[in-house]
């Protein structure tokens, strides 16, 4: 088990690297392309979104468990035929997508209601069939459990089209030209990409061609692409819907694009981060779930569910208070964007949402309830929908904030309800333990943020931002401590044990 221990950091490390390299990128695209371009570019990918899960979600996993399947039996020649098929039902796939978009144009048009995002979205039909290409050999290399190869195509994959685009954009000063531009970089990228993934498969593999395995690839991947697929539908439904109310409550077509750009582009990429942290944690924590369920060990199952729900809510609310008391100044420094700053303060609380409801997601699969993680995911974003048609005429761009944390909360609560009824003497009490947190992140953001305001009169941005969010972090801790609301300790030393027990 010491090899699992060892994956599991690698590709922790790994993504770690990878999403402080993407968000880097996030933020010169936001500087290059400006607030207008980067909503443009985020309505096209939205589109583009759709297309790509009938390709890189179940295709890729289903590759890698046959891959798994077959190398474990010895069976290289069945291997050879599970990638094979996969990768020609693939680029079936990838070809006709690609079409679809090309003759969809003038619904798009509709759709959109802006043909610079069409486009856009003209320009990134190539990235299509290449993903389709690097997500089969990815998902070969996944199932030989080649965990550094996958990190390190990642990792890859983001430093090419971070230098693509710098390259591409060095000169560049219209903001359309920019966005086109960036497209072509992310074409670019997929096709590079995959011939990285295609040299390292060829190195300790074949493909074979021969009939055998197409039935076993579309059934293993028809159902997960089903669930994923209606889940990404959501996003071009907001990418429409965002546009058009702000248009309705009075802005303009320029300043609700670029509103959304901000929003979506710059304040909600940074409340994903602590998914990062939250991720790696689940990994070590929530591993065993569905092995131990076949040992009926729920006692167990339900102190790794304790724990790993403790852990999120505690990584939560340190993002909290520091979104809270400094986050004005951390849209002027990433972005040089007020209004993203603004919008991240407001924000700042749909942090533990967001982490819980992904978290209780990944717990109710390991418990093999996707299908009512699933049912709970479109209750929730039937709510995000018409949350947004009712509130951003009264709110604006408001309502994104006001939606997605009734939506987010709303199938936390359904998903650790669910939860809790499958588990023998699961007792997660979110209400009372987010409420405890609540009372500390308060007076701790109204510090930081007092600290931070008196020293603009002395500093520049970055180091008030710094030392009033450093303050808040501190405060947090410190009363955390105080109240023993969290023992780290307690977690780290149940991750010494699990290590042990792995060794």
């Amino acid at each position: 088990m010491k090899s699992i221990f060892k994956a599991v950091a690698v590709v922790t490390l790994f993504s770690i690297i990878t999403r402080g390299l993407g968000f880097l990128f996030r933020i010169y695209l936001s500087r290059k392309l400006k607030a207008e371009g980067l909503g443009l570019f985020q309505m096209a990918s939205s589109i583009l979104g759709i297309f790509m899960t009938l390709i890189a979600s179940g295709l890729p996993l289903t590759t890698a468990k046959l891959v798994s399947k077959y190398e474990t039996q010895n069976q290289l020649k069945n291997r050879n035929k599970a990638v094979g098929s996969a990768l020609i039902i693939a680029m079936i796939v990838a070809v006709i997508c690609s079409i679809a978009v090309f003759c969809l144009k003038s619904v798009f048009n509709i759709i959109l209601t802006d043909n610079r995002a069409v486009e856009l979205l003209m320009i990134l039909i190539p990235s299509i069939i290449c993903s389709a290409v690097y997500a089969i050999f990815r998902g070969a290399l996944w199932g030989q459990n080649d965990f550094f190869s996958c990190g390190l195509t990642e990792l890859l994959e983001q430093i090419i089209r971070f230098a693509l685009t710098f390259v591409m954009l060095f000169s560049v000063t219209d903001m359309f030209v920019a966005t086109k531009y960036s497209a072509i970089a992310f074409n670019l990228t997929c096709l590079i990409s995959a011939i990285i993934t295609i040299i390292i498969y060829f190195k300790r593999a074949k493909l074979n061609f021969s009939p055998g395995e197409y039935k076993n690839v579309i059934k293993g991947a028809a159902p997960i692409t089903g669930i994923r697929l209606a889940n990404s539908l959501v996003q071009p439904l907001t990418t429409i819907i965002i546009p058009s109310m702000l248009i309705v409550a009075g802005y303009s077509t320029s300043e609700a694009v670029a509103s959304f750009g901000v929003i979506m582009g710059m304040t909600f990429p940074l409340l994903f981060v602590p998914m990062s942290i939250v991720g790696s944690i689940s990994m070590v924590l929530i591993p065993s779930i569905t092995s131990l369920m076949t040992k009926n060990e729920y006692s167990t199952i339900s102190q790794n569910i304790n724990k790993s729900i403790q852990v999120s809510i505690f990584i939560s609310m340190i993002f909290i208070p520091l979104y809270l008391s400094v986050g004005d100044l951390i849209g002027l420094v990433l972005y040089n964007n007020a209004l993203s700053g603004v919008l991240l303060q407001l924000s700042a609380v749909c942090v533990l949402p967001i982490t819980l409801c992904n978290l209780t997601g990944s717990i109710l699969n390991a418990l093999n309830l996707e299908v009512k993680s699933f049912i709970n995911y479109i209750i929730g974003s039937a709510v995000l929908i018409l949350s947004l048609v009712v509130f951003t005429p009264l709110v604006g761009i408001n309502s994104v904030i006001i939606s997605f944390f009734l939506s987010m909360t709303l199938i936390t609560l359904l998903n650790t309800r669910k939860i809790q009824k499958s588990v023998p003497n699961l007792n997660v009490n979110l209400i009372k333990t987010t409420m405890k947190y609540s009372l500390i992140i308060t007076p701790c953001s109204l510090i930081g943020h007092f600290v931070s305001n008196i020293l603009l009169h002395f500093f520049t941005n970055f180091f008030a931002g710094l030392i009033g969010g450093g303050i808040s972090i501190i405060c947090t801790l410190t009363l955390c401590k105080l109240f023993n609301l969290f023992n780290i300790n307690e977690i780290l030393s149940m991750l010494k044990r699990k290590k042990k027990k792995q060794n």
